[in-house]
């Protein structure tokens, strides 16, 4: 009998991991925030008073570099270090990662990565060429090397560039919108500062080249950016603690208290003690109307009102836009990750609360793509206890109607609907294109039903608990049904796990197109076109094709096709 080293990964395996850990990074700023993320932890923990980061991003070169003055890396470790998976930081409590996958995400989303680093005992420069290209081959054969050299001189700190990267989505934000996810996606905007506990600042100093060349250079703050930093806080925000004393006073009127909270945006900052003895942090705001929002955005030059009304741009760039949602942060580093609002009355005032936890205890999944389980409940229970402080003065005090404003003009309304294709079918009697329009998808499908064109699906109900969109009955089968305006957006759904890929059944949509393939695709899903005799739905019950299906989305072997 001979002994082999069984826990020793093959090169097939690596590679497989450093897939899985690509895929599990789903928004356009993860590269940014795992840069920002190590270049604040090496200052964080080094001995400097202060600290430095000089942020450049060129979008004409697909390019990121990040260099700071922290506490360096020690030559002796750089190998070790760079390493996929590896982690200096399992000891380290103030640092915010620690799971060693950060930098490997960033080495394999392009094609040149190239690292400078040293502190009092040397300094390096190491490279690693195509990467992202290694990653995507099938060739097993084929290696990665690192090439490093340890006899340079060099200063302490570390500077990382990163160019050629594969995914350009990021590349293509404008200025405003790059500061906007810097400081609220991304450990640059340090939440430790709203609630005094920072003892160290940093300087950041900005630099980017945009896609058309333009140059843009600033100094940000090393600080959260909260939706109403940029209003007049003595004329267009009010304190809540402040307004509760204020309605608590003897011989105001109803009349004083409202047209104290007229039109402004009410905040709040606090903290809960859990039962663990843990502290949670929190600033929360309520705008008057939901409009606010996108009043904040113009505002700040994240978008026009031509493109909050459209809906491919919102698609692309909506995360770049002043929102309503519970977010969270950890040891300073908002994670860009919201939870659902919990099940109250009111629900409607919902859209109007801006909620941020900091909670030093908050672990999330690889890629900070979802918050579970406990954790998640935790939140929604807090979020509770604040909307219902709020709740009591909001509905009596808060002038403004929740609901938008319904100046409109009939004869414009149907003059843009003249416009719109029409579907020119007997099928239905809808007679307009319900194209972008996930409401009226559903209701065709429903007509559809009704006049016995869509046959065999029996429907029970509708948004049960909140989920998903449809149960139905197929025959003897129990199924669930999704709609969406496209079928790409699904995919929003799956990269928050509000909803999974294995509970649904059927998704209908409006049309599917090459561009629903290629995101479905880039995601690992593959869309296939049916047999024809499941698009005439000739098929029976017993079938586990649902009727009148034309495309099949595939996921994995293990797991059943939609």
């Amino acid at each position: 009998m001979s002994q082999i080293d069984f826990l020793s990964p093959g090169l097939k395996q690596i590679k497989q991991s450093i897939k899985d850990i690509d895929s599990s990074y789903n928004h356009d700023w993860d590269l940014l925030a795992e840069l920002c993320q190590n270049a604040v932890d090496a200052i964080k923990v080094s001995d400097n008073s202060y600290g430095q980061i000089d942020l450049t991003i060129d979008a004409t070169k697909k390019m990121v570099q990040i260099v700071d003055d922290g506490c360096g890396i020690n030559p002796d470790d750089a190998e070790d270090l760079l390493k996929p998976f590896s982690t200096n930081k399992t000891n380290q409590e103030e640092s915010i990662g620690e799971k060693g996958v950060g930098l490997t995400f960033v080495m394999f989303s392009s094609n040149k990565f190239e690292i400078e680093s040293g502190n009092d005992n040397g300094y390096f420069k190491a490279q690693i060429i195509d990467a992202a290209n290694w990653k995507n081959s099938n060739d097993m054969d084929n290696h990665l090397f690192m090439n490093i050299d340890k006899n340079v001189q060099g200063k302490k700190g570390t500077t990382v560039k990163v160019e050629d990267i594969v995914a350009d989505q990021l590349f293509k934000l404008t200025f405003p919108q790059l500061k906007f996810i810097l400081r609220t996606k991304t450990a640059i905007g340090n939440t430790l500062c709203l609630w005094g506990n920072e003892n160290k600042n940093i300087i950041i100093n900005l630099f980017f080249r945009d896609q058309n060349g333009l140059v843009f250079e600033e100094v940000l703050p090393f600080k959260f950016l909260l939706p109403y930093d940029g209003l007049d806080q003595k004329h267009e925000v009010e304190d809540l603690d402040e307004f509760i004393a204020f309605a608590n006073s003897a011989a105001k009127t109803d009349l004083e208290k409202r047209k104290r909270l007229a039109n402004k945006v009410i905040v709040r900052k606090g903290k809960f003690v859990h039962n663990d003895q843990r502290v949670i942090n929190y600033v929360a705001c309520f705008v008057p109307k939901r409009s606010v929002w996108s009043m904040l955005s113009i505002r700040e030059k994240l978008c026009t009102e031509d493109q909050l009304e459209n809906a491919d741009w919102l698609d692309n760039f909506g995360y770049a836009l002043f929102e309503h949602g519970i977010y969270t942060s950890v040891k300073g580093m908002p994670t860009g990750i919201s939870i659902d609002h919990p099940t109250t009355g009111y629900s409607g005032y919902w859209s109007n609360f801006f909620i941020l936890f900091e909670d030093k205890h908050l672990s999330f999944d690889i890629g900070r793509k979802a918050i579970h389980g406990m954790q998640a409940r935790i939140y929604k229970e807090y979020s509770k206890q604040i909307f219902n402080d709020y709740l009591q003065y909001v509905t009596k005090y808060v002038s403004g109607e929740i609901k938008e404003s319904t100046e409109w003009d009939k004869e414009e309304i149907f003059a843009e609907i003249d416009k719109i294709l029409d579907l020119n079918t007997n099928k239905v009697n809808f007679k307009k294109s319900p194209k972008d329009q996930e409401a009226s998808v559903a209701a065709v499908f429903f007509e559809c039903i009704g006049n016995g064109t869509i046959k065999d699906i029996i429907p029970l109900h509708s948004g049960y608990r909140g989920r998903y969109d449809l149960y139905a009955k197929f025959g003897s089968k129990r199924i669930v049904i999704e709609f969406k305006a496209k079928l790409k957006n699904i995919l929003k759904d799956f990269t928050d796990e509000v909803k999974l890929f294995d509970e649904i059944d059927c998704i209908v949509c409006w049309d599917v197109i090459e561009d629903d393939v290629q995101a479905l695709a880039n995601r690992g899903i593959s869309c296939e076109k049916v047999m024809p005799s499941g698009f005439l739905g000739s098929q029976s019950q017993s079938s586990k094709q649902i009727p009148h299906a034309t495309h099949v989305l595939g996921l994995s072997g293990l797991t059943n096709p939609v």
